[in-house]
Protein backbone atom coordinates (compact mmCIF):
# COMPACT_ATOMS: atom_id res chain seq x y z
CA UNK A 1 0.00 0.00 0.00
CA UNK A 2 2.84 2.35 0.81
CA UNK A 3 4.45 1.59 -2.56
CA UNK A 4 1.25 2.57 -4.39
CA UNK A 5 1.17 5.92 -2.57
CA UNK A 6 4.79 6.61 -3.50
CA UNK A 7 4.05 5.70 -7.13
CA UNK A 8 1.02 8.01 -7.16
CA UNK A 9 3.09 10.88 -5.78
CA UNK A 10 5.77 10.28 -8.43
CA UNK A 11 3.18 10.27 -11.23
CA UNK A 12 1.65 13.52 -9.94
CA UNK A 13 5.11 15.08 -9.70
CA UNK A 14 5.94 14.00 -13.26
CA UNK A 15 2.63 15.43 -14.53
CA UNK A 16 3.35 18.73 -12.78
CA UNK A 17 6.83 18.96 -14.30
CA UNK A 18 5.35 18.08 -17.71
CA UNK A 19 2.67 20.78 -17.41
CA UNK A 20 5.16 23.43 -16.33
CA UNK A 21 7.53 22.49 -19.18
CA UNK A 22 4.92 22.63 -21.96
CA UNK A 23 3.30 26.04 -21.69
CA UNK A 24 3.20 26.66 -25.44
CA UNK A 25 -0.22 27.69 -26.72
CA UNK A 26 -1.66 25.30 -29.28
CA UNK A 27 -4.89 25.12 -31.24
CA UNK A 28 -6.56 21.74 -31.54
CA UNK A 29 -8.78 21.56 -34.61
CA UNK A 30 -11.44 19.15 -35.80
CA UNK A 31 -11.64 19.50 -39.59
CA UNK A 32 -11.66 23.27 -39.90
CA UNK A 33 -13.16 24.20 -36.53
CA UNK A 34 -10.93 25.09 -33.61
CA UNK A 35 -11.93 22.92 -30.64
CA UNK A 36 -9.39 24.07 -28.06
CA UNK A 37 -6.84 26.84 -27.81
CA UNK A 38 -4.58 26.70 -24.78
CA UNK A 39 -1.68 24.92 -23.14
CA UNK A 40 -0.13 21.92 -24.86
CA UNK A 41 0.10 20.09 -21.51
CA UNK A 42 -3.64 20.47 -20.87
CA UNK A 43 -4.42 19.24 -24.38
CA UNK A 44 -2.31 16.09 -23.89
CA UNK A 45 -3.54 15.39 -20.36
CA UNK A 46 -7.13 16.04 -21.48
CA UNK A 47 -6.73 13.59 -24.36
CA UNK A 48 -5.44 10.97 -21.92
CA UNK A 49 -8.33 11.50 -19.51
CA UNK A 50 -10.84 11.37 -22.36
CA UNK A 51 -9.28 8.14 -23.63
CA UNK A 52 -9.42 6.61 -20.15
CA UNK A 53 -13.10 7.54 -19.80
CA UNK A 54 -13.93 6.14 -23.23
CA UNK A 55 -12.33 2.87 -22.14
CA UNK A 56 -13.74 2.76 -18.61
CA UNK A 57 -17.39 3.64 -19.24
CA UNK A 58 -18.19 0.78 -21.66
CA UNK A 59 -16.52 -1.68 -19.28
CA UNK A 60 -18.96 -0.64 -16.56
CA UNK A 61 -21.79 -2.32 -18.48
CA UNK A 62 -19.85 -5.58 -18.48
CA UNK A 63 -19.08 -5.24 -14.75
CA UNK A 64 -22.78 -4.65 -14.00
CA UNK A 65 -23.74 -7.72 -16.04
CA UNK A 66 -21.18 -9.91 -14.26
CA UNK A 67 -22.25 -8.56 -10.85
CA UNK A 68 -25.88 -9.48 -11.59
CA UNK A 69 -24.87 -12.94 -12.79
CA UNK A 70 -22.82 -13.50 -9.64
CA UNK A 71 -25.78 -12.54 -7.44
CA UNK A 72 -28.04 -14.90 -9.40
CA UNK A 73 -25.59 -17.80 -9.05
CA UNK A 74 -25.21 -17.13 -5.31
CA UNK A 75 -29.00 -17.22 -4.90
CA UNK A 76 -29.23 -20.47 -6.85
CA UNK A 77 -26.43 -22.02 -4.80
CA UNK A 78 -28.09 -21.01 -1.53
CA UNK A 79 -31.37 -22.58 -2.70
CA UNK A 80 -29.65 -25.91 -3.41
CA UNK A 81 -27.70 -26.11 -0.18
CA UNK A 82 -29.31 -28.08 2.63
CA UNK A 83 -28.68 -27.42 6.30
CA UNK A 84 -25.93 -29.63 7.70
CA UNK A 85 -27.03 -32.44 10.01
CA UNK A 86 -25.79 -32.12 13.59
CA UNK A 87 -22.62 -34.12 14.15
CA UNK A 88 -22.89 -37.23 16.29
CA UNK A 89 -20.96 -37.03 19.56
CA UNK A 90 -17.76 -39.04 19.76
CA UNK A 91 -18.79 -41.93 21.95
CA UNK A 92 -16.49 -44.96 21.98
CA UNK A 93 -18.15 -48.31 21.35
CA UNK A 94 -19.24 -50.23 24.46
CA UNK A 95 -16.53 -52.32 26.05
CA UNK A 96 -13.62 -50.21 24.70
CA UNK A 97 -11.20 -48.92 27.33
CA UNK A 98 -10.77 -45.13 27.39
CA UNK A 99 -7.80 -43.94 25.33
CA UNK A 100 -5.03 -41.96 26.96
CA UNK A 101 -4.88 -38.28 26.07
CA UNK A 102 -2.09 -37.20 23.74
CA UNK A 103 -0.82 -33.76 22.84
CA UNK A 104 -2.94 -33.79 19.66
CA UNK A 105 -6.11 -34.30 21.69
CA UNK A 106 -5.36 -31.22 23.77
CA UNK A 107 -5.03 -29.06 20.66
CA UNK A 108 -8.53 -30.07 19.56
CA UNK A 109 -10.35 -29.01 22.73
CA UNK A 110 -12.50 -25.91 22.81
CA UNK A 111 -11.96 -23.10 25.22
CA UNK A 112 -15.03 -21.86 27.06
CA UNK A 113 -13.76 -18.45 28.13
Amino acid sequence: MRGAAVLLILVCLAATVFALSNTTTVTVMFWQWPIYTGSLALAIVGAGVLGALLTFLPSMARHAHLHGRLRDLERRLAAHQTPAAPAAPDVPPAGTPPASHTSTDIGQTRRLW
